[in-house]
């Protein structure tokens, strides 16, 4: 059946049409019509022997445009109008990170290296900086700087307007030299930048030189260290480190507020009053003074790329279970959306709409209840 079947099947609250095999489902009915799906298209075409394809990206909407701007696993970089046509498409030699929209700029990184600056209206190139290490992390701006860590423990900032080299910080890698679930993505605010590293460390840093104002092993003693997911919420700073633990830091000094005992922690968000943190098993929701666990939910599937906020509902993707629809106050899982082939991408929010991109490599656009 076609993933679009599949879809519709999941996402209505009424009796639904018989599904094949691949639909994967195991909660009752919605109590309400969470979205409906508005439309699909396939951007990738299927690949002689490809076995398990696995979309690892994410979704960045244009809030002033409309725009949908993703890259997918066979290097191309895409952007779609809120009607689902295309408004252009990019094409590089390795596959693109997450991208992140600045004003009329498109800034996303890639596995070949590269650091592109993609002007909006046209979906030109304005600027490519060869980093010549793997780049698949979200950038960000800080003080007219573009950041961007790789998945060799380096932070690259670079003039947002000519891309030129500005400074890079590194940290050297420890044990295996790989992470988990992928390196952490820079977060800016407060005056600074922070990153997280592969061997438990977080880092501070001047936006202007690269100078580290504190760094901080953050992780427990365990096998792997890796800082795989910080974020920023207020002054303070949240970090999971899959060793065992999801962390508050005051921002400025690197301070600990409290740390959360979590073994396998891999992602955490903040937002509506809340910590989201996703570990190898689990989604728990914390409380931010104290790091008070509120509830705990199993995961149904494997870590993917970051959760997101859409209202109250925090989206998980969870490989093979789909993308998860929680309650973010509580916890309570009402939905999960699998065309089939799993989600591992990030979802993108924006416009009372939700994108997501499958494993199989079909985007989704559904509009919100």
């Amino acid at each position: 059946m076609a993933p679009l079947a599949l879809a519709l099947a999941l996402a209505a609250s009424v009796p639904a049409p018989s599904v094949g095999p691949d639909a994967r489902t195991s909660l009752p009915p919605a109590p309400l019509e969470l979205y409906r799906i508005a439309w699909q298209r396939r951007l990738v075409p299927p690949q002689a022997l490809e076995m398990g394809p696995q979309e690892h990206g994410a979704v960045a909407v244009d809030p002033q445009r409309g725009l949908a701007v993703v890259g997918t696993r066979d290097g191309w970089l895409h952007a779609f109008r809120a009607d689902g046509t295309v408004a252009w498409e990019l094409k590089a030699s390795g596959v693109f990170g997450p991208p992140a929209i600045e004003g009329d700029t498109v800034y996303v990184g890639s596995s070949d290296g590269n650091l592109y600056a993609v002007a909006i209206p046209t979906g030109k190139a304005r600027w490519i900086y060869a980093a010549k290490e793997d780049l698949t992390t979200r950038p960000a701006l800080a003080g007219g700087v573009v950041v961007v860590a790789s998945l060799q423990d380096t932070v690259f900032a670079v003039d947002a307007a000519t891309g030129a080299w500005r400074w890079h910080h590194r940290r050297e890698q420890k044990g295996e030299g790989l992470t988990i679930f992928g390196a952490a993505s820079v977060s800016v605010g407060a005056g600074l930048v922070f990153a997280g590293y592969s061997d438990g460390f977080i880092a501070a840093l001047d936006p202007a030189t690269g100078a580290a104002r504190w760094e901080r092993q953050v992780a427990p003693n365990g096998t792997h260290l890796d800082v795989d997911s910080i974020a920023l919420g207020g002054d303070r700073l949240y970090a999971a480190a899959f060793s065992g633990a999801v962390l508050a830091l005051d921002a400025r000094t690197g301070k600990e507020v409290w740390s959360f005992t979590a073994p396998g922690a891999c992602r955490v968000v903040v937002g509506g009053g809340f910590v989201f943190a996703v570990t190898s098993n689990r989604v728990v929701g914390l409380s931010p003074v104290n790091g008070a666990p509120l509830w705990s939910t199993p995961l149904d599937g494997s870590p993917g790329a970051q959760p997101a906020l859409a209202g109250k509902w925090l989206l998980v993707p969870a490989g093979a279970g789909g993308l998860r629809w929680l309650e973010a106050p509580t916890g309570r899982p009402l939905r999960h959306f699998d065309p089939g082939t799993g989600v591992l991408a990030g979802p993108g929010v924006g416009g009372g709409r939700v994108y997501v991109l499958s494993n199989g490599g079909f985007l989704f656009a559904l509009d919100l209840g």
